[in-house]
């Protein structure tokens, strides 16, 4: 048993996180969006709560990965592996535009942090496909297989990442379309997929005294990744109050079929389990940023439909 307090998380070093209590895990993005912290006051706590991707030991869990786990485990955290290289590396990939489109100084130093973060991620992925799943050394052959892995909808969705970012390149001083890739990089990719992807894994992993490594990296980019979501919210909501709630919606309406399609081609977790944990975090996004609760129903009805649709086109 373990007392509650607010400090676990956000005080814990590397060698505490494995012991932390999963509910403080999983609840701790919600608890910073609710704070509502500005941009320095993200930088803040990011300045506060450093950590080394280098210092995180694997040896231990590679043995237990390879020799202790029963396949289903072994699969499941594979293919979470395996998504979060994509993600972190796609992160890294696609923030420089998002930070040279910044529309305040201080949104700027604060995504000067978050880029430092996904680098550090990055780094850490690799290192967890190589040393835990064996893959390939070479980053660009380890991202190759990692997208052959990917659910077809998950490729999607990096392909729409992707085109709304090439379009804030080409027009960098547009807020609209700055809103439009920080909605998708923030509220969807990092607000929803990583957040469930974090969940599928901890859960996975919450009754085994085995693989402390794995649980130290996920539990720290998930620490790491409750501020980058207190930003995206605080942005959004911003935005939303200066005139900008239909270039939001318009994101969230192709962007969110997409994301809830992954839950059905995913072997992971049960379908009904992904899908519910989705929509409650999108709905929660949307209430903090003040997304119409009409449009919310909408969106979730639509976008429900839509992907089961979709999957059933594809079979």
């Amino acid at each position: 048993m373990s007392r509650w307090t607010p400090l676990l998380m956000d005080e814990a070093s590397l060698s505490e996180m494995p012991k932390l209590p999963l509910n403080e895990v999983m609840q701790h993005a919600h608890v910073v969006a609710a704070q509502r912290l500005k941009p320095k006051e993200l930088y803040e706590r990011w300045d506060r709560q450093q950590w080394s991707a280098v210092d995180i030991e694997l040896g231990p869990d590679r043995e237990n990965f390879h020799d202790v786990l029963t396949p289903g485990y072994r699969k499941i955290i594979g293919e979470s592996i395996a998504t979060f290289i994509i993600g972190e590396y796609t992160g890294l990939d696609m923030l420089g535009p998002i930070i040279s489109g910044s529309p305040d100084e201080q949104y700027s130093v604060f995504l000067g942090t978050q880029i430092a973060d996904e680098t550090r991620h990055t780094h850490l992925v690799f290192r967890l496909g190589e040393e835990i799943l064996g893959m390939d050394p070479d980053p660009k052959r380890m991202l190759a297989e990692c997208w052959n892995m990917s659910a077809p909808a998950h490729r999607e969705l990096s392909m729409l990442e992707a085109g709304i970012v090439r379009d804030l390149q080409q027009r960098p001083l547009d807020y609209g379309q700055w809103l439009r890739a920080v909605t998708l990089f923030h509220m969807i990719t990092e607000g929803v997929l990583a957040l469930v992807g974090q969940r599928v894994l901890v859960q996975a992993l919450r009754d085994m005294e085995l693989l402390d490594g794995v649980k130290t990296a996920f539990t720290a980019m998930c620490r790491d990744e409750s501020r980058h979501v207190g930003f995206g919210m605080h942005a959004l909501r911003t935005g939303v109050l200066e005139g900008h709630h239909d270039d939001i919606c318009e994101v969230l309406e192709s962007a969110v079929p997409l994301a809830l399609r992954i839950d059905q081609e995913s072997s992971a977790v049960a379908t009904k389990t992904f899908r519910q944990m989705s929509v409650d975090i999108l709905r929660r996004h949307m209430r903090l940023i003040g997304i119409d609760e009409s449009f919310q129903d909408h969106l979730i009805a639509t976008a429900s439909a839509k992907a089961d649709g979709e999957r059933a086109d594809a079979h």
